[in-house]
């Protein structure tokens, strides 16, 4: 501040004195502000003066006005701000140690689903991947025998379902043929009837006996007719009827088990259709639980045999790489962790709470952490119900942001959590309270004047400090920045009445 402040501290001073207790830093041995205001002085009675130019209250206390007068041009440039006196709000804190650590909920452990044999080492610690993005090739036999029992019950799966259309085909023809067989048709009728009906053996069975049946049934009503006409002998009638019940029987069992079985088969080409697409689809599973996607296992079939036992071990997210344990030549057993992928874009903030304070802490309270030209802001979630036995502590946690990467796991800073916030009728910042004559005061504007008056302080924190009583009444005009200044400019006066 230049040229800001100049006391006098009485006319019987050395010039060369008064000039130096004018100045308010080093660099105010300049002229006089340059909008003509006069220097600032404190106020002092100027009448009594002796036969040597002595002030003759220059050291009665009763008499001495301890102010600091200031032009406006002299408060901008000092920077000085006033503000009317208010209450608000007192948030106390708790300052404790903390450590940034992995957030656990997306930490994930690589491991492969099938043991093998690493033949290809694709991702390093530290490295950035995506999710799918293949961390390692390995040679699993395990992957390989699960992709030969899916072609075997690919290839047991295509016979039986083609079985199963032909067995529905059959059935379908032998059902139709069935039913123009109930009709009771001539011979010439069936055969036009039935061309072109894929039935199998059992259309020659059943149209041959049928054609049995209907010879037969001819050949006795033919005896019948000639016995009634006297023609033939009765034994001749009872032989062609014997033959004609004969026929008919077989027809019928015939006919009877063709409808049977037809029905039988078809059940049955249906049921190993079932089993060979669970087969299939069992098949299809087991890839699954190792890890291989749908499209990979359709492709299967086109695969060539020496990539059968090919195993592409994926990132399961997005993330970072800090582990390792994988290297090329080494076999991995299916329950190993080969690398562990933490997602940083938000760390835990993992509070030690010292077992005094933990009536203090609760979940949802503000926490704000800094560490050099960082800052973040957060709330507790989390505080464990144990007490650590090594150091006596509960650890308190909060889930900080970390997308663009500030906060490295692992390091150690302090954090304030807010444990209590109190409305106050009066309320300065921390920097407007200044020490003067042993007790705690506030400078009051009054016009070009700015005084210190005396008061109580109850609760603080480092921003705020709550004043006590109602000396100052609410909207007094009182120093809020740079009051230091202030003090130290009264200091000079002082000093210049005590030489």
């Amino acid at each position: 501040m230049s040229d800001l402040i100049q006391t006098a501290i009485g006319r019987h001073m050395l010039v060369a004195a008064g000039a130096t207790m004018m100045l308010f830093l080093p660099a105010a041995c300049g002229p006089a502000p340059s909008d003509g205001a006069p220097p600032a002085q404190p106020a002092h009675d100027e009448t009594d003066h002796d036969s040597e130019g002595h002030d003759d209250d220059a050291h009665d206390e009763h008499g001495e006005e301890e102010v600091v007068r200031l032009s406006d041009a002299q408060i901008e440039s000092a920077s000085v701000e006033v503000a009317p006196l208010a209450g608000g709000a007192i948030v106390t804190h708790l300052t404790l140690p903390a450590e940034i650590s992995v957030n656990h909920d997306t930490l994930v452990h690589v491991t492969p689903r099938a043991a093998g044999i690493a033949s290809e080492v694709r991702a390093f610690l530290g490295d950035e991947v995506e999710t799918g993005q293949t961390l390692v090739v390995l040679e699993s036999s395990e992957l390989g025998e699960v992709k030969i029992a899916l072609l075997q019950a690919a290839q047991q799966h295509t016979v039986a379902s083609a079985a199963l259309e032909l067995q529905r085909t059959v059935s379908a023809n032998t059902s139709r043929l069935l039913k123009i067989l109930a009709a009771e048709p001539d011979l010439a009728q069936l055969r036009e009837s039935a061309t072109g009906l894929r039935v199998g053996e059992n259309k020659g069975r059943l149209m041959a006996a049928y054609a049995r049946t209907k010879s037969s049934e001819a050949n006795y009503a033919r005896e019948r007719s000639l016995r009634q006409q006297g023609l033939s002998t009765e034994a001749d009638m009872l032989a062609a009827q014997e033959a004609y019940n004969s026929a008919l029987a077989e027809y019928m069992a015939i006919f009877e088990e063709v409808d049977f079985l037809y029905q039988v088969r078809l059940d049955e080409a249906q049921r190993a259709a079932a089993v060979a697409t669970t087969a299939l689809q069992n098949a299809r599973r087991r890839l699954v639980l190792l890890g291989l996607t749908e499209s990979d296992i359709d492709g299967v079939p086109d695969e060539a045999p020496d990539q059968i036992a090919r195993y592409e071990v994926a990132a399961p997210i997005s993330g970072r790489i800090i582990s390792k344990h994988i290297a090329p030549g080494e076999k991995v057993m299916a329950d190993a962790a080969v690398y562990s992928i933490a997602d940083l874009s938000t760390v835990w903030l993992n509070i030690a709470v010292y077992e005094s304070y933990l009536s203090l802490i609760r979940v949802g309270q503000a926490v704000v952490v800094h560490a050099g030209d960082r800052e973040a802001q957060g709330t507790v979630t989390y505080i464990a119900s144990a007490l650590s036995e090594g150091t006596r502590t509960v650890t308190a946690r909060v889930v900080l942001d970390n997308a663009s990467g500030k906060w490295i796991p692992g390091e150690f800073l302090t954090v304030q959590i807010e444990t209590e916030e109190t409305q106050v009728a009066r309320r300065v910042p921390v920097g407007a309270l200044q020490q003067w004559e042993g007790r705690d005061v506030v400078f009051v504007r009054e016009g070009d004047a700015f005084e210190p008056r005396p008061v109580r302080v109850g609760r603080r924190n480092a921003r705020f400090a709550e004043l006590l009583g109602d000396d100052l009444p609410l909207g007094a005009p009182v120093v809020v920045n740079n009051s230091f200044l202030l003090k130290a400019e009264l200091g000079k006066s002082s000093a210049g009445h005590d030489h």
